[in-house]
Parts: structure tokens; sequence; C-alpha cells
């Protein structure tokens, strides 16, 4: 029996200028936004990864859910499915 255990992207984050409160934080399936070059779409063992991130972003919770945030212009950060999220830069 082979039991593949499901990974998931553990996601902070936080609207500036109050980064002391985290806007949300858990897990997620996927986390999809767009910068100067486009859509893009970050998944469990994405690449280390910096950008700029532009408009909205979505996060997909382990529930199915779709959580979207608008905005200016923020900053996404990843690096061994963790990700970080700054949005009102």
């Amino acid at each position: 029996m082979n039991s593949k255990r499901k990974e998931f992207l553990e996601v902070n984050l936080f609207w500036l200028p109050i980064v002391k409160e985290i806007f949300y934080q858990g897990k997620a399936e996927a986390i999809s936004s767009q910068n100067k070059l486009g859509e893009f779409d970050i998944l469990p063992k994405h690449t280390n990864f910096i950008t700029l991130i532009f408009n909205s972003l979505s996060i997909i919770t382990p529930d199915k859910k779709k959580v979207t945030y608008q905005f200016k212009r923020g900053v996404l950060e990843t690096t061994k499915n963790k990700v970080n999220i700054f949005l009102g830069l």
C-alpha cells in the first residue's frame, strides 16, 4: 500500500503598514497572482522565488475555498513550501 501524504504550502500574509497583524496564516494548496510577466501559480515544491505582485492574490485552502485579496502592489516570497506575502507597499 502506497501512502502518499499531500503536501501544502505554509502561508503568512501581511498587509502593510500593520506588520504585526497577520491577515492570513495557514496551509494552502495553491496561490495565484500576477507580476509584470503575467499570471502565475505557486504550488507545493515550487522553486525558491521572489517577485513584485499586482492587483490580486488568491489562496486555495486545503478544503478548496478560494480566498481573494485586492490590492495595488505587494511582494511574494517562497522558499521550501513557505510563502510570505506583503501587500499594500
